[in-house]
């Protein structure tokens, strides 16, 4: 039971890390953006 609650946390943990780094790369991309103009 303790293995498959770990891979579960695994998946959950690879699951959630990668929304962050799309929304890290668009604010980064804004962020180069915004910087051009000023």
């Amino acid at each position: 039971m303790s293995a498959a609650v770990q891979e579960a946390d695994e998946e959950m943990s690879g699951i959630n890390i990668a929304p962050l780094v799309d929304v890290c790369l668009v604010l980064l991309l804004i962020f180069m953006v915004t910087s051009s103009y000023f």
